[in-house]
């Protein structure tokens, strides 16, 4: 799926705010009244907004995804599993090792796999072992249920154009220091993004 950067504005901005509406999304963003639909029926769809009220959505930050089979499979296998190969999860789950692997690389950068060492194989060779770590057997329990949170600078962008835009922070001492620190994480993450490149 194609992401839309309307709707990941609009999804980032629903987050912080619990609930929106269209209007206010098209005049604090800028954005066209085309991209705002997009992007409404899009997070509708995705399950990220429901309907509250005329022209009013209630955010949803954990959404229940389509159950796939192949995944579902995957995760089992590693649930009964104390510790495992790709290549065992692979049988069990009916897929193939590559797939195994790519589905690793992503659970390991998302907290949800451990290095369990080393075993050998039938010749000289060795295989990798992998073990649910603690975020990992919580997952396993709902595998198909995702929960979204926005970026900690998209989350403070949107914290500070709030504070901003609204002139709250510029009738309050205590407010204007609440909008410097959230100017201090995003320079803080654009700084990060600059070391990184």
């Amino acid at each position: 799926m194609i992401k839309s950067p309307a709707t990941e504005m609009v999804k980032n901005y629903a987050a912080v705010n619990g609930t929106v509406r269209m209007t206010e999304v098209r005049q604090i963003m800028g954005i066209t009244n085309e991209q705002v639909l997009y992007a409404f029926d899009n997070l509708k769809k995705q399950g990220h907004l429901r309907r509250v009220s005329h022209g009013l959505y209630q955010f949803v930050d954990t959404v229940e995804k389509p159950p796939i089979e192949v995944l579902d499979k995957i995760w089992r296998a590693m649930k009964i599993s104390g510790s495992f190969s790709a290549t065992e999860i692979a049988k069990l789950a009916d897929s193939t090792t590559s797939y195994v692997y790519k589905r690793f690389r992503a659970y390991k950068a998302d907290g949800f796999i451990r290095e369990a060492g080393l075993r050998p194989t039938f010749g000289s060779g060795t295989e990798k072992l992998w073990r649910l770590t603690k975020n990992g057997k919580e997952k396993a329990q709902n595998p198909n249920i995702e929960t979204w949170t926005p970026e900690p600078i998209n989350l403070a962008c949107l914290n500070l154009a709030r504070l901003v835009c609204s002139g709250v922070a510029a009738r309050s001492k205590e407010m204007a220091m609440e909008a410097l620190a959230q100017l201090e994480i995003v320079k803080k993450g654009l700084e990060d993004v600059i070391d990184e490149k």
